[in-house]
């Protein structure tokens, strides 16, 4: 996903592992936007019922003015305007990291307003710096933007205690505290030390919990949706991925191609040398296909072209964005790459289960159909097919080749309004 501008869905044509990184992005923020309304009922309570029992019941509450009450509640405010705001118009936004950005800093704002009416440097809202950079855990995917709202926490703690302490902003009383510490260096510099330590310790174990929860997270999510064997994806996600790229490609109109792809002799080599090393062909090609498709360098990253295990020994690729040329230029790559490496590859593999040095280097190569929508199909099963049947022209013609499909498609698409 492109972060560099703010845009909307409806202007980009996001491919599905974009949309999926986005999703996750997005129940993130819808937690901490019910966690802040939750957080706003609270001090909502804690600001109302103390006072007026205090009101009654206690003299030293009189030494709150007006300001201290007006200034809370306008804040209050107006985070729960912004929150609004946000509850209903977060889904509609692609770029999700500004959104975020904004977010927090409104927090700390608030945070930093709440603390100052209630005493400064006496305050007991200090804590909830600590919920801004939990806050920060949650919806940043960088550890260094953490550690940088937990700085800037500090800093804003800092700058105010120190405007509080030379009298740039009269500092605010509070009943049942010293006020004298509130003009007492060491003390000062004791609970702005105190504060930006335990923020600090707070971000590092909001990282380090979030860090291990995603890798969880991740491999549950590559135990039902990759192969076991080859650690491509497997055969129900290629269906699903399939369907949802065809769908984008035909809305969007945008190129769209597949390459299905079958080894060679596989029969033979596994009779040959055994279905262990037939086993471990399998994953170097499997490997070689990953080294040859398109990768996203951004954060997180993901994968612009989708392998997967197609069957026993049929591989295939979702390329969005691929033209038939583009995609015959990279399949015929593919085919090289996978007949100069993997026999070469396999030799020691294969001396390992045989126990003797083979004699002559594996011939190890693939057949590849491709097919593209709108060219040759706009279903999935149409595409598969077209593939499949280019593939099957290849290996009959003289293996090791490509075949670009030459099946016209039933229905030609439209491009659906956005």
């Amino acid at each position: 996903m492109d972060f560099s501008r703010l845009k909307y869905i409806s202007c980009d044509a996001p491919t599905t592992g974009e949309l999926e990184l986005l999703n996750e992005s997005k129940v993130r923020i819808a937690q901490v936007i019910r966690a802040r309304w939750i957080i706003l009922g609270i001090l909502a309570a804690y600001g109302i019922v103390p006072y007026a029992i205090f009101h009654y019941y206690s003299i030293e509450i009189h030494s709150v003015n007006d300001l201290q009450v007006v200034f809370p509640v306008l804040a209050w405010c107006v985070v729960a305007t912004y929150n609004a705001f946000f509850l209903y118009s977060y889904q509609w936004f692609a770029n999700i990291r500004p959104l975020n950005q904004i977010q927090l800093l409104l927090d700390l704002l608030f945070v930093t307003v709440v603390i100052h009416f209630s005493g400064g440097a006496v305050s007991w809202f200090w804590p909830m710096y600590l919920v801004v950079t939990l806050e920060s855990v949650l919806l940043m995917e960088n550890p260094s933007d953490t550690f940088a709202f937990a700085l800037g926490a500090s800093l804003a703690y800092g700058g105010l205690l120190q405007f509080e302490f030379y009298g740039i902003l009269p500092p605010a009383s509070m009943p049942f505290e010293n006020l004298s510490l509130q003009q007492t260096l060491p003390y000062v510099i004791t609970k702005w030390a105190w504060v930006t330590m335990t923020n600090m310790i707070m971000a590092a174990i909001g990282v380090y919990l979030m860090k291990t929860i995603r890798l969880r997270e991740e491999d549950l999510r590559k135990l039902v949706i990759r192969d076991n064997l080859t650690s491509l994806y497997n055969r129900a996600y290629f269906f699903y991925r399939l369907h949802s790229e065809i769908r984008r490609a035909i809305r969007y109109n945008r190129p769209l191609s597949l390459l299905i792809m079958d080894m060679d002799n596989f029969k033979e080599f596994n009779d040959r040398y055994g279905h262990l090393v037939g086993d471990q062909l399998l994953r170097v090609i499997s490997g070689t296909i990953r080294s040859n498709i398109r990768y996203s360098t951004g954060k997180p990253g993901y994968e612009l072209d989708i392998p997967c295990r197609y069957g026993g020994d049929e591989f295939a690729i979702i390329a969005p964005e691929t033209t038939s040329a583009q995609a015959l230029f990279m399949a015929k790559r593919l085919c090289k790459e996978i007949g100069v490496k993997c026999g070469g590859e396999m030799m020691a593999h294969i001396q390992a289960a045989t126990g003797s040095h083979p004699t002559e280097v594996p011939d190890v190569t693939v057949s590849v159909g491709v097919a593209s929508v709108p060219e040759h199909a706009s279903e999935t099963e149409a595409l598969v097919k077209a593939a499949d049947d280019a593939m099957y022209v290849s290996k009959r013609s003289k293996k090791n080749n490509v075949a670009v499909s030459e099946t016209a498609p039933s229905v030609v698409p439209t491009t659906s309004a956005r």
